[in-house]
């Protein structure tokens, strides 16, 4: 997993790399974690197109797996995805529950989610 730093006005946070994998298990996340750690932020944005497919199944307990990490590490982190797309009825839950509160929240649009993600805690 190959991450980058992005600098916005306002503050910086990590993100998948445009050539990076994506993230499909455990270690993928823990790997971007490392990341974070080696560049001293706290901030993550995950794409959707970066998401495997099953992050989104929560039968496969692989966004379950990825939010503890999230949680255990004091990670803030903004999900981008087609949330209108995601016919789950459980995982629209999810996304409404997370969206209450400061950790992890999901977002349609990269401007929403980075204004969110940099702002102050």
């Amino acid at each position: 997993m190959i991450g980058e730093v992005v600098q916005t006005t306002t503050g910086e946070y990590v993100r998948c790399a445009a050539e990076s994998d994506m993230i499909s298990k455990e270690q993928d996340i823990l790997d971007l974690l490392a990341y974070c750690a080696e560049t001293e932020s706290n901030r993550i944005m995950l794409d959707e197109e970066h998401l495997h497919h099953a992050f989104f199944d929560l039968k496969t307990g692989l966004a379950g797996d990825i939010f503890h990490k999230l949680s255990t590490y004091h990670v803030k982190t903004a999900i981008v995805a087609d949330l209108d797309g995601i016919k789950s009825e459980r995982f629209q839950e999810l996304i409404y529950e997370c969206n209450k509160g400061n950790q992890i929240n999901f977002f349609n649009h990269i401007t929403s989610a980075e204004t969110w993600l940099t702002a102050a805690p």
